[in-house]
């Protein structure tokens, strides 16, 4: 080998290193982890989008094994329903169970695929509740495509998600670790409660009425959240 040669393998050596310690020096000069956390905080809206994502990343990634199953399941349901179509329909609460939503549980989240078999208008309005809990007003609206997210605040900083989309464009998916599931009637239509069983998670109310799908989202009490979901108004 070469003088040249070597003096080449000495400088790339000294370069891959020299590069090497400024990566790390640069590194080092980084807030860790943990300080990040601590001074980039999600807000609790921001922390239950990412919670969706994830939640979507995993429904996505479900086997081909499972859908074959499920096909099996909804053919029998179609069996079912065939055979006794007169006596479940004359049940509203089947009807909606049937024709509205179908709701699959697992074990730390709900999805819920709305349909719209109704013959309204596929416009996009927008609706408000008129009833409010003492303090709270509205801070912002803020629209995805198809839906609109309006938020509600009080002076203590507690929050109101509300959010509103076409029945036909979207699947609810539902966190229920540490939740209570109940079905409840509003204005004629079921409504699917999940009520947290600790102070610091959120109360969620879901409904879907004239081709909309209506989610609620707050820590407040689920008794305010049924009042304000029934007081809507375009």
């Amino acid at each position: 080998m070469t003088r040249k040669e070597k003096n080449k393998v000495w400088f790339d050596a000294l370069l891959k290193v020299a590069i090497s310690e400024s990566l790390k020096n640069e590194m080092d000069l980084l807030p860790t982890k943990e300080e990040l956390d601590n001074k980039y905080i999600p807000s609790a809206i921001m922390d239950r989008r990412i919670r969706k994502l994830i939640i979507r990343n995993r429904i996505k990634h479900k086997t081909h094994a499972y859908v074959k199953t499920m096909r099996k399941i909804a053919a029998s349901i179609i069996i079912i329903i065939t055979a006794s179509s007169i006596t479940l329909l004359s049940v509203k609460a089947t009807r909606n169970a049937i024709f509205n939503a179908f709701i699959e549980r697992f074990e730390k989240y709900t999805e819920i695929k709305f349909n719209d078999n109704t013959m309204n208008s596929k416009e996009n309005n927008i609706y408000s509740p008129i009833y409010l809990p003492a303090g709270f007003k509205k801070i912002s609206v803020k629209t995805y495509g198809n839906s609109v997210m309006q938020i509600y605040s009080d002076d203590a900083g507690k929050k109101i998600c509300f959010e509103q989309w076409l029945a036909d464009t979207g699947t609810a998916l539902i966190d229920n670790e540490n939740t209570k599931y109940s079905e409840i009637e509003m204005n004629g239509d079921t409504a699917y409660l999940f009520e947290s069983l600790s102070e610091d998670d959120y109360n969620v109310l879901l409904w879907q009425s004239n081709g909309m799908v209506y989610e609620l989202t707050s820590q407040i009490n689920s008794n305010e959240l049924i009042l304000i979901g029934c007081s809507l108004e375009k």
